[in-house]
Formats: C-alpha cells, sequence, structure tokens
C-alpha cells in the first residue's frame, strides 16, 4: 500500500511540475491593467498569490485595491504595514497598491458592507486606472466572510447596472468546497484540465507565497500556518468569469 501511495504521489509532483512550468494562461492578455479587489490585509497572498504572481511574469500591470485596513483588532498601522511588504514580496509595486478606508466599510465579519458605496468605491478606481480586468471574490466568498460577499456582489451591481466600461471584464475566484480546499492542491493537474480560467504557481511561487504571508505577523497564527501550507489557493487559482 505504501509504494502504491508514492507512485501516485510522484506521479502527482511529476504532472505539478510540468503543468506549472509550462502552462501558460490565455485568457488574460500579457501587458493588460488588471486590478484586484480584496476586502483585507492578507487577502492578497492566502487567495490570489497564484495569479498575481503569474500576472506579474507576464508584465501584466497589477493593481491592487484593499477595501479595508484591518482595524477588526484595532491593528490598522500594524496590518497596512503588513500589507505593503506582503505587495513588495510578491512584486506588486508600492504605488500598485491602495487601502481603502471608509467608515461604511469595517473589517468586520459580521458586518454586510453596502453595496453602493461598495460598488462606488470599485468602479472609481476602475476608471481611474483605466482597468481591462478585475479579479476579486465569487459570491460565497472563498471563507463566507460577508465583506468578501459585499465585494462579489458590488461587482454584479455594477454588472447589471451596466457600469463597467465597455472594454472591462470580471474574473470571480471560485469557492470549493471544504475537503477540496485543504486536498485540493492533489487535484492540481485535473483542476487545470477542467477549467478554462486557472492560474497555477511553480514551485518558487509556492515559496513566495508562504513568504509573503509571513510577512503578516500579526494573523500568523497556528491555523493560518497550516492553511499556507494545504489550502488549494496557494497552488492554483480557478475562475468563473462575470
Amino acid at each position: 500500500m505504501f509504494p502504491f501511495f508514492l507512485a501516485l504521489l510522484s506521479i502527482f509532483y511529476t504532472l505539478y511540475f510540468l503543468i506549472a512550468q509550462f502552462s501558460h494562461s490565455s485568457f488574460i492578455k500579457d501587458k493588460s491593467k488588471i486590478l484586484i479587489v480584496t476586502a483585507h490585509p492578507d487577502d492578497e497572498c492566502m487567495f490570489f498569490a497564484p495569479t498575481i504572481l503569474n500576472l506579474l511574469r507576464h508584465n501584466c500591470h497589477v493593481y491592487l485595491l484593499c477595501l479595508s485596513s484591518g482595524r477588526f483588532y484595532n491593528k490598522s498601522s500594524v496590518r497596512k504595514e503588513e500589507l505593503r511588504q506582503s505587495c513588495k514580496t510578491l512584486g506588486i509595486p508600492a504605488g500598485n497598491l491602495i487601502i481603502s478606508e471608509h467608515g461604511q466599510l469595517p473589517d468586520n465579519p459580521t458586518i454586510k458592507w453596502s453595496r453602493l458605496k461598495t460598488s462606488s468605491i470599485i468602479l472609481k478606481y476602475i476608471r481611474h486606472l483605466s482597468a481591462t480586468i478585475v479579479i476579486s471574490f465569487d459570491e460565497t466568498g472563498i471563507s463566507g466572510h460577508l465583506n468578501h460577499i459585499a465585494v462579489c456582489e458590488s461587482l454584479q451591481y455594477l454588472s447589471i447596472k451596466g457600469q463597467l466600461p465597455e472594454d472591462c471584464e470580471v474574473f470571480l475566484l471560485k469557492t470549493v468546497f471544504l475537503l477540496q480546499k485543504y486536498l485540493g492542491f492533489l487535484l492540481v493537474p485535473l483542476l487545470y484540465v477542467c477549467t478554462n480560467f486557472c492560474f497555477v504557481s511553480t514551485f518558487h511561487d509556492v515559496k513566495t507565497t508562504w513568504k509573503s504571508m509571513k510577512n503578516h505577523k500579526s494573523q500568523f497564527v497556528w491555523f493560518r500556518k497550516l492553511y499556507i501550507i494545504f489550502s488549494q489557493y496557494v497552488y492554483i487559482n480557478t475562475f468563473i468569469k462575470l
């Protein structure tokens, strides 16, 4: 039984290595202007690192809009600096980081953000940056966090109301069920074949993601240490188009 398990593991790592090294997702053109919208400091590395690192590798202009500064534990200044360091590790230029701090958008898992206010902030930066691609959470918000869900609902609102620029496309990071979330790294080859919109981390990307998460020292507790090792979102991002 053990030799069989080792054989399967070696096959997985071989396939993963080949996919990670030679895959190129063509659904986003090189040198595009990309706006990634998150809710909190650390979302960028916990959920979107494979995407960020792949886009930067293909000379895209990546901007990060973080819609809160992490005030939930009254550590706003600490968490903003941690986010700056995380972006530096990932390779996002300092001038491409936007941290929004609005009273109607508190960092609080029990408060649903105002759809109108959230959408107005997002639209402001889409227009200001002339972004052609927006990337964010899907309607379940990966972890079910109300702030994450509010971001998706705001993008859906902008789309329904026809307020997004004609050349702007929106891609939403797919939520997966719990077992897949923490064992999905074993399914990378299958997920890559079965989806049209995805980004896969190289081994170097994975190490960069771990390093990025370590910058969030105030948040780097034991369960996040396990998350950053096992989570599918460290190894592959799969998307649906809005």
